[in-house]
C-alpha cells in the first residue's frame, strides 16, 4: 500500500511539473479584439490611397446573431491564433478572408446556383457575396424585419426595382409588402405574415408592447390562446386574441406581407425563373395561403416569434392595403355592400310599383 501511495504521488508530481513547463495558450477574447477595433478611427490604408474602416461597433455586435450564439471573433477569423501586444499590429497580416461556407455549407451550395454567383464567376467583382447582403459583424434575425426593412438592407442596395418591373401593376404596394424572394426564389415556401401596426404612430408594435399589455410572454402566448392545443389559432381563438387586444387598449391593425420561410434555398435567386403570374397569388386557392402566421418581434434580442393561424381567419381581419381575390375579403363589409345594393334595387322597384299602382289616380286628377 505504501508503494502504491508513493507511486501515485510521484505521478502527480510529474504532471504538475509538465504543466508548469508547457507554455499555456490563452484564448483570445472578443474584448481583446475590440480594444483596437472598437475605436472609430481604426482604418487600413489601401494601395489606391483610400482607407478601409476596420471599426466594429461593440453595441451592435453584441446584438448580432453571431454574438448571441457565442460565435467569437476568432471562430470566423480562425487564422488568428495569438496576439503579440509588442507589435503595432498584434496579429498576422494580411488576414485571410472569412469563409462563411465553413459553417453555412448549404447556403453556399444554393448561392452557387444563383444569378449572383453566375455573374461573379464570369468576372464581375461587383456581384454580391455573403457580406453584401449580411453584414458580418451585425447579422440580424431576418424574420424580425418587415419586408421593406429587409429589402433596404439587402436587395435595394444594388437594385432599383422600378427599372425591371414595368409589367407589374401597383408597384408601390408590391415593393412594400411582397418580399423579393417571394418571386425570385423558385423553391420558396411562401407564407402570409401578419404584423400589428399602430396607424396613429405609423409604427409596427413591438413584441414587448403587445405581450406586456396582454400580460403574457412569447413562450406562453400559444398556451394562452391556442385553447384546443392544435398549434394553430383558429377563428374563435383568434377572435379571443383580438378581444384581448381591444381590452388592453391596443388599437393596432394587421398588416399583411407576402414573405418566405427562411431556408438555404433562399440564396438561389433567379431572374429568368422569376414568378410573373398574377393568378399565382391573387387566387382563393393560392399556395401562399397554405401558411398564415402572426409575427411578434422582440426588440431586445431581435428575434421574431412566429405563431401559425388558420387561413379561415383572413376574412375577419381588416387589412386595407393587402388583398387576395376571394381570400382576404372582410365578410361584414360584403354583407353591408350586398344590403346597400339590394336596398337600392328594392327602392327602385318599390318606386316603380307605386307609380304603376297610382297611375289611374293621377289620370283622374289631371282630368278634373
Amino acid at each position: 500500500m505504501k508503494r502504491r501511495a508513493w507511486l501515485s504521488s510521484w505521478m502527480i508530481g510529474i504532471f504538475i511539473f509538465l504543466f508548469a513547463i508547457v507554455p499555456s495558450s490563452q484564448a483570445i477574447e472578443n474584448s481583446d479584439c475590440l480594444d483596437c477595433h472598437g475605436e472609430q478611427d481604426m482604418v487600413k490604408e489601401l494601395p489606391n490611397g483610400k482607407t478601409l474602416s476596420l471599426y466594429v461597433n461593440a453595441e451592435k455586435f453584441a446584438a448580432s446573431v453571431h454574438n448571441q450564439n457565442d460565435i467569437a471573433c476568432t471562430d470566423c477569423h480562425s487564422s488568428i491564433t495569438e496576439l503579440n501586444e509588442e507589435e503595432d499590429v498584434p496579429h498576422m497580416v494580411p488576414v485571410p478572408p472569412v469563409v462563411c461556407a465553413d459553417c453555412h455549407d448549404e447556403e453556399e451550395e444554393d448561392y452557387e446556383k444563383s444569378v449572383h454567383y453566375r455573374i461573379r464567376s464570369q468576372g464581375n467583382s461587383k456581384a454580391p457575396t455573403c457580406k453584401n447582403c449580411h453584414n458580418y459583424h451585425y447579422t440580424k434575425y431576418l424574420d424580425a424585419n418587415t419586408v421593406i426593412q429587409g429589402e433596404q438592407e439587402a436587395c435595394l442596395k444594388c437594385h432599383n426595382p422600378n427599372k425591371f418591373h414595368k409589367w407589374l401593376p401597383a408597384k408601390g404596394f408590391h415593393f412594400r409588402y411582397v418580399q423579393c424572394l417571394a418571386c425570385h426564389d423558385s423553391e420558396a415556401h411562401h407564407r402570409l405574415s401578419l404584423r400589428l401596426y399602430d396607424a396613429t404612430t405609423e409604427k409596427y408594435l413591438s413584441g414587448k408592447e403587445v405581450l406586456d399589455k396582454l400580460g403574457t410572454s412569447g413562450d406562453q402566448f400559444m398556451k394562452e390562446f391556442d385553447l384546443n392545443g392544435n398549434g394553430t389559432l383558429d377563428i374563435n381563438e383568434f377572435s379571443s386574441f383580438n378581444k384581448k387586444l381591444k381590452k388592453a387598449k391596443i388599437r393596432g391593425v394587421f398588416k399583411g406581407e407576402l414573405t418566405v420561410d427562411l431556408d438555404p434555398s433562399d440564396h438561389n435567386i433567379t431572374r429568368k425563373k422569376a414568378l410573373k403570374d398574377c393568378n399565382a397569388c391573387h387566387n382563393r386557392k393560392s399556395a401562399i395561403l397554405k401558411k398564415v402566421v402572426l409575427v411578434i418581434t422582440d426588440p431586445a434580442t431581435g428575434k421574431a416569434s412566429i405563431y401559425p393561424i388558420n387561413k379561415e381567419v383572413l376574412p375577419s381581419i381588416r387589412m386595407p392595403h393587402f388583398y387576395i381575390l376571394n381570400s382576404t375579403r372582410v365578410t361584414w363589409l360584403d354583407i353591408i355592400g350586398v344590403l346597400i345594393v339590394l336596398g337600392g334595387i328594392g327602392f327602385a322597384l318599390g318606386h316603380l310599383t307605386l307609380r304603376i299602382l297610382t297611375a289611374p289616380l293621377r289620370r283622374r286628377r289631371e282630368e278634373q
